[in-house]
């Protein structure tokens, strides 16, 4: 993957009407069936008026909260750019004199970072995405950020419009094969592990043995049937070396997962950086985008659509995200063997 890129989440959000209503909200009468048809400016009046401009994050543990600064760093028309900061204590070693026999002492002490992580708003009316980066200030999991903006939001909402937000991340079934190709050759990722589950045939009158081609997978699933298991589990592991290995080209391995995806088995691959996929897991939506991209919106360049190039990229993802679903839609895995 191109170093200057960034890998953003991309999540979908509406709002309803607040199912209990803020005592601001009863005390000055506002009543959030009257702003609901209008929700989408409701929402981006809290960036006009600077509602946001510190954030509360709470510590789930401690139960102390931290303000957070931020910021809007690019807006043209409906399309926000903001930067939302975050507070971390990191580690700071300093030298404190020296012991009797001469050596440095040293004590430990912390100091306060702030990295920050771009979201990217598009507020057109019927759009309602936002995109949020993939970024080591909120530990990679651009979740934590989603839902500690989701509290902000929806008090905000709640207290000024009577009104609450959604926020899921947008999500869609995969291809074993696509995926581990974008996996490999996008992300810069590799397979440290592989693992896959058969059933015993007799067990399940599912599977034909006679059909298996590759002998190798006829003697594992004969080895499990002589023993009279329900199961059996087949691992490898790998380095980053080995990913070419990993592909449909492998006939051992396509037959094998021809076999888990036709009779509903499992099969789980463990990446370095993406962690666990298994085969038909609802993955989520992630879209890389260029600095320059951010950089020409915030000084205003236009394409010679008249558009600017994050209005298209908005454009792009909204239309080969359609077919997706809402993280709340995945529908539950179960065992097709179990019948």
């Amino acid at each position: 993957m191109d170093n200057n890129l960034s890998l953003f989440a991309i999540y979908k959000y509406d709002f309803h009407i607040a199912i209990e209503r803020s005592i601001p909200a009863v005390a000055d009468g506002i009543d959030g069936a009257t702003y609901i048809k209008n929700a989408q400016q409701c929402f981006a009046s809290l960036f006009e008026e600077n509602s946001i401009d510190n954030l509360l994050k709470k510590n789930k543990k401690s139960g102390k909260t931290t303000r957070l600064p931020n910021d809007v760093i690019g807006k043209q028309g409906e399309i926000f750019i903001w930067r939302v900061n975050n507070s971390q204590m990191k580690d700071w070693w300093r030298r404190n004199g020296k012991d009797r026999r001469g050596i440095d002492k040293y004590e430990r002490d912390e100091i306060e970072s702030n990295p920050y992580c771009n979201v990217l708003i598009d507020n057109r009316p019927g759009r309602c995405l936002i995109a949020i980066e993939k970024s080591s200030a909120w530990g990679g999991k651009p979740d934590n950020l989603r839902d500690m903006l989701l509290d902000n939001f929806n008090v905000l909402l709640a207290d000024k419009f009577d009104l609450e937000m959604r926020i899921k991340a947008r999500m869609n079934p995969k291809d074993i094969w696509d995926f581990v190709d974008e996996r490999i050759n996008e992300h810069d990722d590799y397979i440290r592990k592989v693992t896959f589950t058969f059933q015993n045939p007799k067990k399940t009158n599912s599977m034909n043995i006679k059909d298996i081609k590759s002998t190798r997978l006829k003697a594992m699933l004969k080895t499990v049937e002589i023993n009279d298991a329900l199961k059996g589990f087949f691992m490898m592991e790998f380095d980053k070396n080995s990913n070419k290995k990993i592909s449909k080209n492998n006939k051992d391995m396509a037959e094998m997962v021809r076999l888990c995806g036709e009779n509903g088995y499992d099969i789980t691959i463990t990446f370095k950086e993406y962690k666990v996929y298994r085969i038909n897991d609802y993955v989520r939506a992630y879209y890389p985008l260029g600095g320059t991209i951010l950089t020409g919106f915030q000084v205003g360049t236009k394409t010679l659509n008249d558009k600017t190039d994050l209005e298209e990229w908005f454009d792009l993802v909204d239309n080969e995200t359609k077919g997706y679903v809402n993280e709340s839609e995945v529908p539950k895995r179960r065992n097709k063997v179990r019948r």
